[in-house]
């Protein structure tokens, strides 16, 4: 009996390697631009709902008008600068969202008649929420800004915001008006009162004046008082008729052109290119998190061999078996000391092509003259799933015939009524495992196959590599289309029973995490791990491939 050399462990410093640390600026952008197209639709729909939230808001026009707030002593002499009080700095402000402003306002604005109907209503709406809820948070229809300097001597700008041009001019002048006459009724208030005060000093130094005994010198002096009295009394009669004020108006306001309300399409440009960086900076960072495998460097940086990197062509079942012959020397070179040896095709974590890969390489080990069995132990991504031809048609396996090849199975399938084998190519065989028993996903294949756990479970443990020989009669390779090693554990306990394990990456997809856990798990179990297939590589990395190796590639979707 011929001896078999014990198969090739996955080598345990493997685990030990220490991660590279260094950010690959290619792999980067790779992994960015696979974000890329989600970025773009994400930041397009924020941009469209911001457009058409911008088209539902009202349009807003803002006038402007000024105030200067000049010194009260050069306005009205020497006795009113002194009996009238400057404006602290931010009593305008304060005042503009007063009642004192306010009330009179919204009276204005009502019994103004050259503002439209809903004009009208919407300022009294707005000036009466502002009465009602002064949040200074909250934007208001009129507000007041010292532009140079504060108190006296300082210019006031008055800004007002309405639906219309128009009524923003309107609203601005009589806010200013209704400034300006609270600021002449606290005047007037003011001259009122040194006028009570002076009347009463008046009053008294007549009193004095009327008493006996007055010396010359005293009643010169009170006379000098009671003419100063006299006259303070006058400059404030005319100050009251004059309605003095400390405000003054400046500039009146006119009709705004444009209006301050954001154009739709800025808006929505300015939040696309927002979400855009947002995006872009939120890919960045997923991507430094988990990164992703792209060339066969980050798999020789690990130690790891790699057999074979296979482009994103989509190329016919013909074209497949002349570029992924290849592999299948390398394959063959590898297991030449194998009697009928077993050769698992395991993805990582499910969607790397292993299964069409598996199916590819069995056509071209029958194409070289080998008689392969394929065991499909990959109930949900299985080889009985149509495969791509050239075109872009799909076609099941063909169902040919041999002479001699179904009669060398009718043994063992007796043996295992459980079984049933099925001929779908010419040297090729699938033994099929269904989801469920008596269920097949494809017509033209048998019901009743066994599931995979059956399998594991009909030839117990220890015999489960004897077992899938005895299948393998009259075959010299058997190809077992194995479950994801991070999905099924059945994957790891059928690899334990193979001679070697071939192990499909998908560039850009399958993480440098994924890969370390899968490298822990074959080492754990002791896995015959031959190499490693890179699927779907860029053209980059394929053409990097075909520089130093002068091997043509192929891909196994």
């Amino acid at each position: 009996m011929t001896s078999v050399p014990p198969p090739r462990r996955l080598p345990s410093d493997l685990l030990c390697q220490e991660p590279n640390t260094e950010i690959d600026l290619i792999s980067l952008w790779r992994g960015v631009r696979l974000l890329l197209p989600k970025i773009l639709l994400v930041a397009i729909g924020l941009s469209l709902a911001v457009y058409w939230w911008s088209r539902t808001q009202p349009v807003i026009y803002e006038a402007v008008a000024s105030l200067i707030a000049s010194s009260t002593q050069g306005q009205i002499g020497v006795v009113g600068g002194s009996v009238i009080s400057p404006l602290p700095a931010g009593t305008v402000a304060q005042v503009t969202q007063s009642p004192l402003v306010l009330r009179p306002l919204i009276a204005a604005v009502r019994e103004n008649r050259s503002l439209l109907t809903a004009e009208r209503q919407w300022l009294v709406s707005q000036l009466e929420r502002d009465l009602s809820s002064p949040d200074e948070r909250r934007e208001k229809i009129v507000s007041v800004s010292a532009e140079q300097g504060i108190g006296e001597n300082s210019v006031y700008t008055l800004r007002t915001r309405a639906p219309s041009a128009s009524a923003a001019r309107v609203l601005a002048n009589l806010a200013s008006e209704q400034l300006l006459a609270w600021d002449t009724e606290r005047t007037l208030r003011e001259v009122a009162l040194a006028q009570t005060n002076f009347t009463l000093q008046l009053a008294q130094v007549d009193r004095r004046l009327s008493l006996p005994g007055l010396s010359s010198l005293e009643r010169q002096t009170l006379i000098y008082r009671r003419a100063t009295m006299q006259d303070n009394l006058a400059q404030l009669a005319f100050l009251k008729t004059a309605r003095p004020s400390s405000l003054q108006a400046l500039v009146s306001a006119v009709d705004p052109a444009q209006p301050i309300t954001a154009s739709p399409l800025r808006n929505a440009a300015l939040i696309g290119v927002l979400g855009l960086f947002l995006g872009s900076g939120m890919a960045v960072v997923l991507t430094l998190m988990r990164p992703l495998i792209w060339t066969e460097r980050d798999l020789v940086s690990r130690g790891l061999s790699t057999l074979a990197v296979l482009p994103r062509h989509r190329a016919g079942l013909s074209d497949s078996q002349e570029l992924i012959g290849f592999l299948r020397v390398q394959v063959l070179n590898v297991l030449q000391n194998h009697d009928r040896p077993v050769l698992m095709v395991a993805g990582v974590a499910g969607g790397e092509g292993a299964s069409t890969l598996c199916a590819r390489l069995a056509l071209s080990l029958a194409h070289s003259g080998q008689r392969v069995l394929v065991v499909n132990a990959d109930q949900k991504r299985g080889i009985q799933h149509p495969l791509e031809v050239k075109g872009g048609a799909d076609q099941p396996w063909r169902q040919m015939t041999e002479p001699g090849g179904a009669r060398d199975m009718q043994s063992v399938v007796s043996e295992t009524p459980a079984l049933q084998i099925k001929e779908v190519g010419l040297r090729v065989h699938l033994l099929a495992a269904s989801g469920t028993p008596g269920s097949t996903d494809r017509a033209d294949l048998p019901a009743g196959g066994p599931e995979i756990s059956t399998l594991v479970d009909m030839a117990g443990q220890s015999g489960l590599g004897e077992m899938l020989r005895c299948w393998g009669q009259g075959h010299d390779l058997i190809l077992v289309d194995s479950p994801p090693l991070l999905v099924c554990s059945d994957g790891l306990r059928l690899g334990q029973h193979t001679d070697g394990i071939l192990i499909v990456i998908e560039a850009g997809r399958t993480s440098l995490y994924e890969l370390d856990q899968t490298l822990r798990y074959a080492a754990a179990v002791g896995l015959p791990v031959l190499g490693f297939v890179l699927n779907k590589a860029p053209a980059v990395a394929r053409r990097s491939r075909f520089k130093h190796d002068g091997i043509r590639t192929g891909e196994a979707r």
